[in-house]
């Protein structure tokens, strides 16, 4: 036991130097990171002073507050407090020294420069001053109010130095040109310290911790673990992974909290929706709508929770930003995911209640408007997350504008077909269901798409025609008619048979049509209440047939025949097969009433004696 406390102990303590020494490497690594940026500031300023152009001079102000955007990253990332003292302190002992030796001896040059080069070291160490103040404001969530009015403090004390500054003394020899150099140094160091000031002063939300995490007191939360002592003596262990205790703790209950009461939400909500929705008439059809937004809205619920740990745990780091682009993107897809379900339950309850109220709808148009719809959709959320990301998206369409023409060329047979399915809507010509044929394609119509179009053939197969196609060939469309579907044949009776029984069949096949209840009769009225049109013939507008013709057509071969030509009342093929078969019978009973009988191929042999065709044949040559 004792052993294995000892061996704890020195992990302990091993963690902890090796902490302290990467806590400080990486300390030493920042400043570094921030003296870079400070310099490359500076450069740009020098660019912007000598250029003239005012596209160059956009891009390049644009690219200096990207650098301050970087340096506030990496200074919210910190951790330490830098040693200001020690900043050059070397060389500001030196120059003082030299200085008071320079002025003893009225050398007003060497003390105007050795001056200027002081200055500019105390412009490192205000600077470095500023950026302890912002990882400390960071660190204590410092309001906002105080944070500006430091740095307006600051701002006038810099602005006093500047103007108090001497002009350079004149000359010709080297140690006027180390004056006027030291000089330049100066101007700038102030310029970006000034610069610097200003865009944390326009930009105070990059050092005030997540206003969403104060909405929802979770900082004083944080705070309040962190000041608790035992806690407080771990967050130096663990602060090269740029995390304390307080933002772990909370984070670590948020993600608990939500594991557990997610189920209970979920299971309550379910039990809520089937008792006061599913189970309640007053609502018709609605609960299509709230069971397909149900999961999604539990989604978000779910991933809110994980998102607020996030926060809590990273919210200090300089990768929270990419984080929160992720989660950015991940709650746009749960919004398109809640908007398609919603889209789509609603389209279902207009079908249904459409079809309980004998309403048509064009499925296909309004399967084409949920496509748009949900195209639309989507194009918002990739709007809203390249604006998120900061990409202009009107230079992206307008460079679309300008390759328009160009995009048109290739996607012409694209274009041809969707205007293809469009003309295919509009006119009409058939819809999804519909029992077409298309050349050598016959089938039924499974989808009219913006491309194009599936038919399911008889064989089960699934044929793919382009629209461009099919609205240019010539479509045979089965289910254009609402009344009569023909019933063609010819009943062929023996030429044996009495003619007067045959006149007698045909007024018996007559009568029995005409009273059939499954037979289309003239005398009835089959137009349609719906889109009635002056200028068209109603009967063919609706697809109505209904005419009725029984007669002796023809003298076959081997049989009178008597054609039979009407029409069913239902189109349904099954229903068409049993009136047939039932005509069919009455038919049969019919000529058997009557006496007749169903011709069938004959062959009729003749057999003649030789001899006596010989004797007839010379008696007829004598003649």
């Amino acid at each position: 036991m004792v052993v294995k406390q000892f061996i704890r102990i020195f992990l302990c303590l091993g963690l902890m130097f090796f902490s302290m020494q990467g806590f400080a490497e990486e300390g030493d690594r920042r400043y570094a990171a921030i003296e870079d940026v400070l310099i490359d500031v500076a450069t740009l300023n020098q660019q912007i002073s000598e250029n003239k152009d005012e596209t160059k001079l956009t891009r390049l102000i644009k690219n200096k507050d990207d650098l301050f955007d970087r340096l506030m990253m990496v200074i919210r990332g910190s951790a330490l407090d830098y040693d200001i003292e020690s900043i050059n302190k070397s060389e500001l002992q030196l120059l003082n020294s030299k200085i008071r030796i320079n002025r003893a001896r009225g050398n007003k040059a060497a003390v105007q420069r050795d001056q200027f080069s002081i200055d500019y070291y105390l412009a490192k160490r205000d600077i470095g001053s500023f950026v302890v103040f912002l990882v400390e404001a960071s660190r204590n969530y410092l309001p906002e109010e105080e944070i500006l009015a430091e740095i307006e403090a600051r701002i006038a004390k810099i602005k006093k130095k500047i103007k108090a500054m001497p002009e350079p003394l004149q000359g010709d020899s080297k140690i006027y040109q180390d004056i006027a150099k030291n000089y330049q140094d100066l101007k700038r160091i102030y310029t970006v310290y000034l610069d610097f000031l200003e865009y944390v002063k326009n930009n105070p939300e990059d050092v005030v911790t997540s206003s969403f995490l104060n909405k929802i007191s979770l900082i004083a939360l944080i705070s309040y673990f962190n000041n608790i002592e035992v806690l407080n003596r771990i967050n130096p262990i663990i602060a090269p992974l740029r995390i304390d205790m307080g933002g772990l703790i909370v984070s670590l209950c948020i993600f608990l909290l939500t594991m557990i009461f997610f189920p209970v939400v979920s299971r309550g909500s379910n039990s809520l929706i089937e008792r006061f929705i599913l189970n309640d008439g007053k609502v018709e059809n609605m609960e299509l709508v709230f069971i397909s937004i149900h999961k999604p809205l539990l989604y978000l619920v779910f991933f809110f929770g994980i998102d607020l740990a996030m926060n809590a745990l990273l919210y200090k780091t300089e990768y929270k930003g990419v984080v929160d682009h992720f989660i950015y993107i991940f709650y746009q897809g749960l919004c398109v995911y809640l908007l398609f379900n919603l889209i789509d339950s609603v389209v279902a309850v207009q079908f249904d209640r459409a079809d309980k109220r004998n309403k048509e709808l064009s499925r296909e148009l309004v399967l084409l408007m949920v496509k748009a719809l949900k195209g639309i959709v989507v194009l918002l959320s990739l709007t809203f997350i390249l604006s998120h990301f900061g990409i202009n998206v009107t230079a992206i369409l307008s460079t679309l504008g300008i390759g328009g023409l160009a995009f048109a060329m290739a996607a012409k047979d694209s274009l041809s077909n969707f205007f293809g399915g469009l003309n295919i809507m509009v006119d009409h010509i058939f819809k999804m269901g519909d029992w077409i044929k298309v050349g050598d394609v016959e089938g039924t119509v499974v989808e009219i798409g913006l491309r194009s179009t599936t038919v399911r053939t008889f064989d089960n197969a699934l044929v793919t025609m382009p629209n461009a196609m099919v609205s240019t060939a010539s479509v045979l469309n089965w289910n254009r008619r609402s009344v009569g579907r023909r019933i063609k044949m010819y009943i062929g009776v023996t030429y044996e048979s009495n003619m007067d029984d045959i006149r007698q069949a045909v007024a018996d096949i007559k009568l029995m049509l005409e009273e059939h209840p499954g037979i289309a009769s003239p005398k009835e009225s089959h137009t349609s209440y719906r889109a009635r049109n002056k200028f068209l013939k109603q009967e063919d507008l609706h697809g109505i047939k209904s005419t009725q013709l029984v007669f002796v057509d023809r003298y076959s071969d081997f049989s009178i025949d008597i054609l039979i030509y009407c029409f069913s009342k239902s189109v349904d093929w099954v229903k068409w097969l049993e009136v047939k078969e039932d005509v069919l019978f009455q038919i049969a009973n019919i000529l058997q009433t009557n006496n007749l009988s169903f011709a069938y191929p004959t062959n009729v042999q003749i057999n003649r004696n030789e001899e006596t065709e010989e004797i007839n044949l010379g008696e007829i040559l004598r003649e």
